[in-house]
């Protein structure tokens, strides 16, 4: 019996499930993952490896979180959990994960169950920034201030610790003004 190897799956498979993440299709998703597996004779794993974009990089996590869509997220994580396929830190052709995606556009229940699931915060995408920073600068305040409380990793800020970066800004548990003098430095318009 063939075995499916990651070059099998056509752009056009590819096109369809990145489209039905983006949609938040859940149902429609696992049926095509499925479906795909089948006909290709291979695992779902694989499909779910293989199903990224050629040209942005981004998967199908990627497509889900920014979006918000929280149920097409968990049941991705459910099938790459059985199947130990996706990456939650899958960084695309700008350097972005899906969490730089979920918390860009405010989505903080996607931030969430990506942090749940093992996600690193941390993650700087190719201009530098990683996903408090992309809150941040799309005034996604409630959320970046989430991730510095409870993310995982965010104790210390690229290159050092808050207080080393900018000594004496903001104090104890005032994580959002710490952030917010910090960035002051300049911001960008640039989107992942």
């Amino acid at each position: 019996m063939p075995t499916a190897t990651l070059s099998t799956i056509t752009t056009d498979q590819i096109d369809d499930l990145l489209y039905l993440a983006r949609l938040g299709e859940t149902t429609d998703l696992t049926a095509g993952v499925n479906l795909f597996a089948k006909s290709l004779s291979a695992t779902p794993g694989i499909i779910l490896t293989a199903a990224i974009d050629k040209d942005s990089g981004n998967g199908l996590l990627h497509m889900a979180a920014a979006n918000g869509h929280t149920d097409t997220l968990k049941e991705l994580l459910t099938l790459s959990a059985s199947n130990h396929a996706l990456s939650l830190n899958l960084q695309n052709a700008s350097g972005n994960t899906p969490m730089h995606w979920a918390a860009l556009n405010g989505h903080l229940p996607a931030v969430k169950l990506l942090i749940e699931a093992g996600a690193d915060p941390t993650v700087i995408n190719k201009a530098g920034k990683d996903a408090v920073y992309e809150a941040e600068a799309n005034e996604k305040n409630e959320l970046a201030s989430w991730l510095l409380t409870e993310g995982k990793g965010l104790e210390s800020a690229v290159g050092g610790s808050l207080n080393q970066i900018a000594p004496g800004v903001g104090g104890e548990g005032d994580a959002e003004g710490q952030l917010e003098e910090v960035m002051k430095e300049g911001g960008t318009e640039e989107q992942p």
